[in-house]
Order: C-alpha cells, then structure tokens, then sequence
C-alpha cells in the first residue's frame, strides 16, 4: 500500500511542476514588455519576502545551520537560484519558453555527471539510456529552433540564444552537488532554500549596485511588473512544494514528477500563449517528451 506521505509528495510535486511552468510563461509576458533584470531583481525578492518568514518562524530558534552549510548553500544559490534563473530568464526572453524548459532540463545530465566525477556516485545502464534521451532530445529542440527561428533573430545572435540555455543547465547541474553537502551537515532542507534564496537576491542587488542600474519603485508599475510578481509567487510555490515533498518522501518520487514541469511549459505555451511569443510545433513537443523521460530515467534510478 502507497505510504499517506508518498501521496501528499506527489499531490506537492505535481504542483510545484505546475507552478514551475507557469512561472516561466509569465517571465515570458512579463519581458515582452519589461527587462529580464527588473524579472530576475523582483523574483528575487518575492522569494525572500516570502521564504524567509516562514522558515524563520518554523525552525526557531535552532535553524540546523553550520559554516559548511551556510556556504554550500550559499554557493548553491548563485549558482543554481542566481546564475541558472538568469540565464534562463534570458533564454526565455530570446528564443521562448517553450524551447529555453527542454534545454535547461538537461541540468539533470549535468548533475549526474558531476555526481559521478565528485561524489564518487555511479552510472548504470539505464543511465545510459537517459542520457542518450536527453541528449538527442535536446539536439532536436536546438536544431528545430535554429531553422524555425521563433523570435526572428540574426543568425549570429539565434546562435547565442541556444548556447544561453545550455549554460542555466550547467550552472543548475551544479547546484545539486553544493546542496548535497549542505544536507549531509544536518541542516533541514527549507532552511538550505531561504539561505539560497537570500545568497541570490543579495548576489544580484550587489551586481546592480555595483552597475549603477538598482531599480526604483518603477519596477513595480505597469503590467509587467504584475507579470513578474505573479512569476516571483508560482516560483516560489514551486520551491516550497518541491523541498516540501522532497522532505517526505525519497528523490526518486519526487525528482521524475517535478520534471513534468518542462511538458507542462510547452502544453500551456500551446494553449494560452500568443504565438507571436511561442510557437509550439508537434516536433518542438515531441522532443520536449524525449528530453522529459530521459530525466525521468536519470531521476528516477538515480
């Protein structure tokens, strides 16, 4: 008999995929019209104001932290939460949604590869399968979006756009193997998620300290803005479900659900998209299910 908190892992996973999904389609609105900074600054933000509460409250006055922790986590969050969310938010600016979500799902590869060089973990041939999936899935996607060119992008700049993808999927490939040494030091995963969420937001408001380009109270008029409000709140719904359900039950079952999120992305995109700003083919769909269950066997036997 399925365990009561297996069920609730799922109901939480398959939310957070929903929620995942739903996020990126309003940074894709959101930047129609808006900068991909103001997105990545208010995102953020929303994060933060959300996250930090209720962790603060939950775990005082004993939050689990160590100075190993605090800086695997930390690291994790400007890679995974700050660098991977940006380049992504820029992928999904250029060349879509849709076909940035298959691409950046490729993070699971890169993860099990460094699992394999840094944590002496190993690949079965089942993996091995997952890999090939994946890679020929994302092949596809970068070849299909190379001729179909959806955004209508000199060549040289479409180029770039399919190598910004590739790069939030190895940035967040990182973040696992950070995160790892965190959890193994004792500290409870909702707080590993505020300490993230903190080192991104403070990570980027330094940048744009120190670039002179801090947003005003601007970034919180217009619709755009209401965009990226509503994307900060799905994110971090997706986050809260995710580390909710991963503290109830085994990655294996929650990992494969929350990887839906990228089928999720292109079904919406489809459905409730301008197709001026997505344009979903039956390929681009097709190769989005690749990639999907090539992650589902690297998640699932991992």
């Amino acid at each position: 008999m399925v365990a009561a908190s297996h069920l609730l892992a799922v109901g939480l996973a398959l939310g957070a995929a929903l929620s995942s999904a739903s996020s990126n389609l309003c940074v894709r609105r959101g930047t129609d019209s808006g900068t991909t900074e103001d997105a990545i600054f208010v995102v953020s933000i929303v994060n933060v104001v959300v996250l930090l509460p209720v962790v603060a409250i939950r775990y005082y006055p004993t939050y689990g932290l160590t100075r190993v922790s605090l800086a695997s986590f930390a690291v994790a969050g400007i890679l995974g939460t700050l660098i991977g969310r940006a380049l992504n938010f820029v992928s999904i600016e250029k060349i879509g949604a849709s076909r940035t979500a298959p691409i950046v799902a490729s993070w699971a590869l890169i993860s099990t590869i460094l699992g394999v060089v840094f944590l002496d973990e190993t690949l079965s041939a089942v993996h091995g399968v997952g890999i090939l999936l994946v890679v020929g899935g994302v092949a596809v996607i970068a070849w299909l979006t190379s001729n179909d060119n959806p955004e209508d992008l000199p060549r040289r700049e479409l180029l770039v756009g399919i190598l910004i993808p590739f790069g939030a999927a190895v940035a967040v490939g990182w973040e696992p193997i950070f995160a790892n040494v965190g959890f193994d030091e004792g500290t409870p995963p909702l707080v590993g998620l505020a300490v993230k969420s903190v080192a991104a937001a403070l990570g980027f408001g330094l940048y744009l300290w120190w670039d002179d380009d801090l947003p005003g109270r601007s970034v919180l008029r217009g619709t755009n803005a209401r965009w990226f409000v509503l994307a900060g709140l799905l994110n971090t719904a997706f986050l809260l479900g995710y580390y909710v359900a991963l503290s109830i039950a085994p990655v294996n079952v929650v990992s494969p659900i929350v990887v839906t999120n990228t089928l999720f992305v292109v079904v919406l995109a489809a459905l409730v998209m301008p197709q001026r700003l997505e344009r979903v083919t039956w390929g681009l769909f097709a190769a989005a299910a690749v990639v999907v269950s090539g992650v589902l066997l690297i998640t699932a036997f991992g």
